[in-house]
């Protein structure tokens, strides 16, 4: 999985390209402030979801997330470091919903047992 440091500005800073392929995207804010993340570029401190600082966010595909999107990150003042990761490939087309595991008993102890 490709891993990558993009130092974001108070400009709205590109961060990762529109790729269809991509089914996994996880931003870390390594920096020493709030770093905020869209994909639209407009308003994306005002707008978008803040990642606090040792913080991250992950964009899962198969969860409903778009990490297939552009995306773009902004700071209030400064700049900031951030580290992207990500994974690219196939998502499985589920025809059966998967089998849940059995039930487990739950067992009140016994004294002396």
């Amino acid at each position: 999985m490709p891993t990558r440091v993009v130092t974001v500005t108070t400009a709205a800073t590109p961060i990762l390209s529109y790729n269809n392929q991509r089914t996994t995207a996880s931003f870390t804010n390594n920096g020493a402030a709030v770093i905020f993340v869209s994909n639209d570029q407009t308003l994306i401190t005002t707008n978008g979801y803040p990642i606090a600082v040792g913080g991250a966010l992950d964009l899962i595909r198969a969860l409903g997330d778009e990490p297939q999107s552009l995306w773009f990150a902004s700071v209030a003042t400064g700049s900031e470091e951030m580290r992207i990761l990500e994974a690219y490939g196939d998502l499985p087309i589920i025809t059966q919903p998967p089998e849940l595991p059995p039930s487990i008993e739950i067992r009140t102890p016994v004294e002396g047992g």
